[in-house]
């Protein structure tokens, strides 16, 4: 390849027009990027704009063209060292932010009071399948925003450790959905109907792992559970789990006991009687029970709904099923969040569709969570969690969370992010990990260095040379330094003693 060729490259990645354009080209992506998270919420705009390959691409490039403007000037002198310095400081910022960008970690961490976790979950999406005879686990990411399936393209993700395959048909960016219970084989079910002044709430309550078993609507909760025996019943109904929770359970033989703990910590007990009201005192709320099933299935209906512009306000479904070489499962549509158990090759397949789950290398505990709301309104002022810290390296430790005190612990960054009221609280902590952060310090370290040499050091340092060099010039003047006068023609030069006499 010819040489010239070669400089005009060179030439041309480091131009100031080049610069001009990346820089400018980056200025509008992030101001585009703002409004874009404005309007479609923070989750969209990292994955449509920040984690694009183009975005990277930008960010290469810049670096790219401060690395030629720097090798340009070489081979450096000393007059160099606050531009080369400015200029490495921000090759290494860049560094720093890709390496945050593609290898950092953006997760969640919900704890109640009193709860003890080392997981977090991811902001992403991914499905999960297993199926009898596998014993592995199928996790397939999965960005259906972006690349959805649908009538003619579906989506097929091979089970590892088997024959069988999971098929995506179709996808809906949000959906709305009522669950219902009917008469069938499974755990006990309820309806209530909440009634207060000024609204009325319904829903149904489950006895079974999968729930509903616990509602909240601010001033009381409800819980609902299931006994294996009459006493057993009616000692869980004389313990509600809280204050100011109505406190169902079922009884074997169709019948059901609630037990309710007034503010006063007094307990009052006894049989719910279908279509009245609960005798309960809860500041003019009444409470009633219109239909109960002892064994009961779920009965879930999905509906395709007009998605809010806020993608943290959608709740996103897949259509799936399962295909074997000898079984085949109907295709259903499966929400975000949900799990679903399916008859499967003569056993229960589950499917799944959820953000995945990082372990931390330390457990977290929430001790306690208290909020503080704005007089005379339930809008909270602030927020803030204390929690222990189990870590097998550091031994456990004390901290405490607001939302203007994040926890900084082993390169991990525990933000307050929000809470769930109810009976025990729930506080939500946002989780990052940016392993290229030291890069970004170090690189506006060395940027800022740079920029006081150019600017500050180097005028000074030139400003005292010129001086000394003033200074030296002067002394020179100030002595006798001019040429003798037997070197100048015409002036006459001292008498000669020799010559005195002649």
């Amino acid at each position: 390849m010819p040489s010239s060729f070669l400089t005009r490259v060179f030439d041309g990645l480091a131009s100031l027009r080049l610069a001009v354009v990346v820089m400018v080209t980056l200025a509008g992506t992030c101001a585009y990027a703002t409004f874009y998270e404005m309007n479609h919420g923070t989750p969209a705009a990292q994955r449509d704009i920040y984690m694009t390959p183009g975005f990277s691409f930008l960010l290469g490039l810049l670096g790219v063209n401060i690395f030629a403007v720097m090798m340009k000037r070489y081979p450096w002198k000393a007059h160099h060292v606050g531009f080369v310095t400015a200029h490495i400081g921000i090759l290494t910022l860049l560094a720093g932010s890709l390496i945050s960008l593609h290898r950092g970690l953006d997760s969640n961490m919900p704890l109640y009071e009193g709860e003890t976790t080392d997981r977090v979950t991811l902001l992403e999406k991914a499905l999960f399948v297993s199926v009898p005879g596998s014993p592995a686990t199928g996790q397939f990411p999965v960005v259906f925003e972006k690349r959805a399936p649908g009538p003619g393209r579906e989506m097929r993700f091979a089970v590892p450790g088997s024959d069988v395959t999971l098929v995506a048909e179709d996808y809906a960016s949000h959906v709305e959905v009522a669950d219902s219970f009917a008469a069938g084989a499974g755990a006990a079910a309820l309806h209530f109907v909440l009634q207060a002044p000024f609204a009325t709430q319904e829903g149904w309550l489950s006895a079974s792992p999968e729930g509903p078993s616990h509602l909240s609507f601010g001033p009381v909760a409800l819980g609902f559970h299931a006994a294996s025996s009459e006493a057993e019943a009616e000692a869980m109904a004389r313990q509600p789990e809280a204050k100011n929770q109505v406190h169902f359970v079922a009884a074997p033989g169709g019948s059901l006991l609630y037990g309710f703990a007034a503010e006063s910590g007094a307990v009052s007990t006894g049989r719910v009687e279908i279509g009245k009201p609960v005798p309960t005192a809860m500041g003019g709320m009444a409470l009633t029970v219109d239909r109960y099933l002892d064994q009961a299935s779920r009965v879930r209906d999905v509906v395709k709904a007009t998605p809010p512009a806020k993608e943290e306000r959608r709740l996103s479904a897949v259509k799936v099923r399962l295909e074997g070489p000898q079984d085949r499962t109907a295709a259903e549509w499966l929400p975000w969040s949900d799990v679903k158990r399916v008859p499967f090759g003569g056993g229960m397949a589950t499917i799944a569709y959820r953000a995945p789950e990082v372990a931390v290398p330390f457990k977290v505990t929430l001790l306690k969570f208290q909020s503080e709301k704005y007089p005379g309104s339930n809008r909270p002022a602030t927020y803030e969690s204390f929690v222990r810290v189990d870590d097998p390296e550091r031994g456990a430790s004390e901290h405490h969370i607001s939302m203007n005190n994040p926890m900084h612990y082993r390169g991990y960054i525990f933000f307050q992010a929000s809470f769930v009221e109810g009976t025990p609280m729930m506080s939500i902590f946002s989780v990052a990990r940016a392993p290229g952060l030291p890069l970004v310090y170090l690189g506006v370290g060395l940027i800022g260095a740079g920029v006081a040499w150019m600017f500050y050091l180097k005028p000074y340092l030139a400003r005292q040379k010129a001086a000394r060099a003033l200074a030296a010039h002067r002394e020179r003047e100030s002595r006798n330094e001019e040429p003798s006068a037997d070197a100048v023609p015409g002036r006459p030069g001292p008498a000669h003693p020799a010559s005195s006499g002649a």
